[in-house]
């Protein structure tokens, strides 16, 4: 039997278009506080998302992604998350190429960034009134800018306004407006034995998730989970990791904007201050989210990480297996 590990990286592509489809439904529910009907019992929504899944399978089985029938047993978990899209893409290959700001490579056709009146071409210089030149690189190498720029867009309440600096030919000027917010529900998906299998309970087991939705009202930020018990939790860019139920122990980094500390980043990236670990006892069918908490009276405490601690902000009830 094929491992989780080595299957999922094909798996990515169906279990995105699961959310994909699912957050098209959220964005087209009603705002009006009424319920919109569930997906299910032959409707639409249902009989798009069954074709769709099919056809992914069969591109998958046929390009020899997928083992022979009985090889493979997958499931894939994916924790309730609010997104928060811009719709754009942008030039963050480099330190030196955002020197200025972020350049605006394209725009999503009706998305938020075109509804503020953003375009192809255009020099981002500014987010909520924060600069986004010269901020130097993060440490994959890419441009700092566009965390912070993605982070911004990330604490965003949902219908509240973002604020961008834009710079066209030789014009600066301000746009803002509201950015909604797609809530898309779990998910879950079983493949092959895994599906045949059946029964069981649902709840076999809990979930960390990384997702960074942390309030920055409550001094919270985003979190990177490095190990778990001194072993690789999963792909490097998954949001929600599966363990079993007892006593685990998170080696953690933190994603907290440079903005927010009072020294640079050769300090912040010091070896003493890269990880700290945390101890969380998981219970089954509970999701725990992790976060960096800023530690405001030491902000300008750098040595041995003084100013953040890994901290469980909010523990959700979801079922797992």
């Amino acid at each position: 039997m094929k491992s989780l590990r080595s299957q999922s990286r094909f798996l990515r592509p169906l279990v995105l278009a699961v959310l994909a489809l699912t957050a098209g439904s959220a964005l087209a529910q009603p705002q009006t506080g009424a319920s919109a009907p569930a997906i299910g019992g032959g409707s639409p929504g249902e009989e798009r998302l069954r074709q769709e899944l099919r056809a992914l399978m069969l591109d998958l089985a046929a390009s020899g992604a997928l083992a022979r029938t009985g090889d493979v047993a997958l499931e894939i978990d994916e924790p309730a998350r609010r997104v928060n899209d811009l719709g754009l893409l942008v030039d963050s290959s480099s330190a030196d190429r955002a020197r200025d700001g972020l350049r605006v490579l394209a725009v999503t056709p009706g998305g938020t960034a075109e509804r503020l009146g953003v375009r192809g071409g255009d020099l981002l210089v500014s987010v909520n009134a924060q600069s986004l030149a010269s901020l130097g690189a993060d440490a994959s190498g890419q441009a700092q800018a566009a965390r912070v720029l993605r982070d911004n867009v990330s604490a965003v309440p949902d219908g509240d306004a973002l604020k961008l600096g834009v710079r066209r030919n030789d014009r600066t000027f301000a746009v803002s407006g509201p950015v909604a917010s797609v809530h898309v529900p779990a998910v879950r998906l079983t493949v092959g034995a895994a599906a045949n299998a059946g029964g069981g309970t649902s709840s076999a087991c809990g979930r960390i998730s990384v997702f960074g939705d942390a309030p920055r009202s409550q001094d919270l930020h985003a979190a990177k989970l490095i190990t778990v018990d001194g072993r690789l939790p999963g792909p490097t860019d998954a949001a929600a990791f599966r363990l079993d139920p007892g006593e685990h122990t998170l080696t953690v980094s933190e994603g907290i904007e440079s903005r927010y500390l009072s020294f640079n980043e050769r300090l912040r990236n010091a070896q003493s201050n890269r990880y700290k670990t945390l101890t969380v006892r998981v219970e089954p069918g509970t999701t725990y989210f992790l976060a960096a908490r800023l530690n405001k009276d030491k902000v300008s405490e750098w040595k041995d990480g003084a100013y953040w601690d890994p901290v469980i902000w909010k523990e959700v009830a979801e079922s797992c297996r």
